[in-house]
């Protein structure tokens, strides 16, 4: 099964590097280099099977981990566990006043340190494994598999060659399907665009809290701005810039490929204005929308338990409307609101 499933990528593989090469010919341009394919073999590395098993722990584990939080938090319950650590307090109150001065100092002791065990318990328990599921479902630094790695590090490339396809599909067009094409050519860049801002955490090359990453989204808005510049010129310059904007993507995978992801492009005009990077914002907005729903689910008269499925299903229509056709790519990121 496993033999089989890798030759079907491999087949996979060999189709999008086919199609690339020849949507490049249509246009007039060279064919992908060596180091372009070897990332889209890459890129098609993790089976299907491969990707279930890693998503159905994740998705076990973020139900669970939803339901303790609707218990204890929406339904005004303390989570079972975290029970005697918030009653040692409670009863050195209560020996205080009873005048039992040693139980009480005996039991107001164990308090300070009922809070940093029920946190170590909270983390190691709940916290913990959800980051781990999490970031090996979006194939982060933590992932636990190596083909989600590689797919989320090219998954940058694989939109490219989208964007290329669309740009040789659009070329080609008659006057009725003009505006059609041009559109998924629209369409096309902006999500690779969105891909370029995120290079920095999608890349796997720089840490959480590196220095670097302030200088790698700087030069990523100067990228986006130049795709967007380069693409602006279809409205003055009609198929003819569909070429050039070909080959400017083209340069940016091949440096993706490369690892260069600081030097997408080179002789960036002065003029230009860096992009801003919405995802934070998107981010916040989306935290907003779900701790709404939340706080509303928990006054709907609705059976026990499925309050958990309501606020998961409300979460993942509110990333659909601000995330578009990236939400399958993004659900990640409702796990990071939930509070992962």
């Amino acid at each position: 099964m496993r033999g089989m499933l890798r030759a079907r990528g491999r087949k996979a593989a060999d189709e999008a590097i086919t199609k690339l090469n020849g949507d490049l010919e249509e246009l007039g341009l060279l064919p992908a280099s060596r180091r372009l394919r070897v990332a889209i073999r890459a890129r098609y590395y993790i089976s299907p099977m491969a990707q279930l098993t890693i998503e159905l722990p994740a998705g076990l584990l973020t139900v669970l981990w939803l339901d303790a939080i609707a218990t204890t938090w929406l339904k005004g319950r303390l989570w079972p566990p975290l029970a005697p650590f918030a009653q040692v307090p409670i009863e050195g109150w209560k020996a205080l006043r009873s005048g039992n001065f040693d139980t009480a100092s005996e039991t107001l002791t164990a308090s300070i340190l009922a809070p940093v065990v029920a946190a170590v318990i909270f983390l190691s328990l709940w916290v913990a494994p959800l980051v781990v599921a999490a970031a090996t479902t979006a194939g982060r630094g933590l992932s636990l598999s190596r083909s989600t790695r590689m797919a989320t590090r090219f998954r940058s490339i694989s939109l490219i060659a989208t964007a290329v396809s669309q740009c040789a599909r659009a070329e080609g067009a008659g006057w009725r399907q003009r505006p059609k094409k041009h559109r998924r050519v629209a369409r096309a860049l902006a999500r690779v665009e969105d891909e370029i801002m995120r290079l920095h955490r999608t890349s796997g090359y720089v840490t959480p809290l590196s220095h670097r990453k302030r200088h790698l989204k700087d030069h990523a808005g100067l990228v986006v701005a130049a795709l967007r510049r380069a693409e602006a010129r279809i409205d003055t310059e009609g198929d003819a810039a569909l070429a050039p904007l070909a080959a400017l993507l083209m340069t940016i995978a091949d440096r993706i490929a490369e690892g260069r992801i600081g030097a997408l492009l080179d002789d960036l005009p002065a003029d230009l204005t860096p992009a801003r990077d919405r995802e934070p914002l998107r981010l916040a907005v989306a935290a907003i929308l779900v701790a709404a729903c939340a706080v509303g689910v928990a006054f709907l008269p609705m059976p026990e338990g499925t309050d958990v499925y309501v606020i998961g299903g409300c979460g993942i229509v509110i990333l659909a409307v601000l995330y578009g056709r990236r939400v399958h790519q993004l659900l990640d990121v409702l796990n990071v609101i939930r509070g992962v």
